[in-house]
């Protein structure tokens, strides 16, 4: 697991990613509560001490150095005019100011201060009041919640702030419907849940390509499948075999001799790993979906896979694969039995994905607890379970970024 900052353990993290209108990763919205409270908002007027600022200024810092790309943070009053906002570096964030501050002078002058030094502001659910006009001159994105504001209603004033070069984000996106209208009226970034639904077509079957690279994965399940067998039948796929052997001379995989050849590469890395990479290259070059979705599953799996490492070991390899099929239904827009019924998988795999049974179906859901921000599940867990989601989760996003950039390069 990636070290991170002692001080992030008082912290619980959740993030969404902010897609461009081609659906590839701007940035990621964090989402932050003290670990001890019952509020999500970990910035309300008793919980903003000097203790959480700081710790949340490390974390910051230490994450986007790995991620490499910027973070959205929702600000209020007391965190704009304290001191403690000023050891981030600005490009690695945008200020998003929440709609009902109030507005005093000195919220203003804060504001002003932090443009001048380089520093960028989003406006977040904004619903088009004259009041929060006098903040327009410093702010770079306007956020629209979709759901509650429906931008259609507000055509208008949406062109107005385009046309006066604002960028203009939707969010609470939450199926393909939405995205395409808010895409129309002009909207550049997107966030919410609808890369990760599926938008299902009745019938729909998966196709030929598809199925062989299926079949592989499938034959890589049989535990007694020799290692000339597995040769052959990568080898058969050549898009596969090249993509295994980028990956595995990349950095994420940690073998220290260069490796020219697949029989080489299950010898030094074991079947059980060339599996899980095979899957994953299976599904990255079989879909058409893209590269944050897969980001997103990639990011789940190993999040699965490090909270097994912690208590479970034996269920590692199964915990990766729970988590990265979970969303598999959204990859190939079809019910997630139509895939698992042409996938042999295991039924603690399957059981786990489809019901939420059984330890990995439970280490699914912490997962997804994190991942949705359903703090009062998280608030369930015993104190040490929740730091080690936490790491794991942040641990995880970095590792997911690591891995896609290893594919695409």
């Amino acid at each position: 697991m990636i070290e991170f900052p002692e001080a992030l353990d008082d912290l619980m993290m959740a993030q969404q990613p902010i897609l461009t209108k081609e659906k590839a990763l701007f940035g990621y919205e964090l989402l932050f509560r003290e670990k001890d409270t019952s509020d999500a908002n970990v910035f309300d007027g008793t919980a903003a001490t000097s203790r959480v600022l700081a710790n949340l200024c490390i974390g910051i810092t230490g994450m986007e150095s790995q991620v490499k790309k910027p973070f959205f943070i929702n600000m209020t009053t007391d965190l704009i005019v304290s001191d403690a906002f000023v050891p981030i570096d600005p490009e690695s964030v945008y200020i998003e100011i929440l709609e009902g501050q109030k507005l005093t002078s000195e919220f203003i002058e804060s504001v002003k201060t932090l443009h001048s030094t380089g520093y960028l502001f989003a406006l977040d659910d904004y619903q088009f009041s004259d009041e929060y006009k006098v903040l327009l001159p410093w702010v770079s994105i306007i956020k629209v919640d979709v759901l509650a504001t429906n931008p259609i209603r507000y055509a208008k004033q949406l062109a107005e702030l385009k046309s006066q070069g604002f960028t203009l984000l939707a969010e609470k996106v939450e199926n393909q419907t939405m995205f395409d209208l808010c895409y129309k009226m002009g909207f550049e970034l997107f966030q919410g849940y609808f890369l990760q639904r599926p938008q299902m077509v009745k019938g729909k079957k998966i196709d030929a390509a598809t199925q062989g690279a299926m079949s592989l994965v499938n034959a890589l399940q049989d535990e007694d499948v020799s290692i000339s067998k597995v040769t052959t039948l990568v080898a058969q796929n050549p898009t596969i075999s090249f993509q295994l052997l980028r990956i595995l001379n990349s950095p994420v995989c940690g073998i220290s001799k260069k490796v020219t050849s697949i029989k080489e590469a299950v010898v030094l890395v074991g079947l059980s790993q060339l599996k899980k990479w095979a899957l994953l290259i299976t599904l990255t070059s079989s879909s058409g979906q893209p590269g944050p979705l897969l980001k997103i599953l990639l990011a789940r799996g190993r999040c699965c896979q490090l909270l097994a490492e912690h208590k479970f070991p034996e269920l590692s390899d199964p915990a990766f694969m729970t988590g990265l099929l979970s969303g598999i239904d959204a990859v190939f827009e079809v019910d997630k039995s139509e895939v698992f019924s042409q996938l042999a998988l295991k039924k603690d795999i399957k059981h786990a994905i489809l019901h939420g049974s059984g330890t990995l179906g439970e280490l699914l859901k912490q997962t997804l607890s994190c991942e949705e921000q359903k703090w009062s599940k998280l608030d369930a867990l015993e104190q040490d379970d929740r730091q080690t989601l936490n790491q794991a989760f942040l641990s995880s996003i970095i590792w997911a970024d690591e891995v896609i950039s290893s594919i695409a390069s």
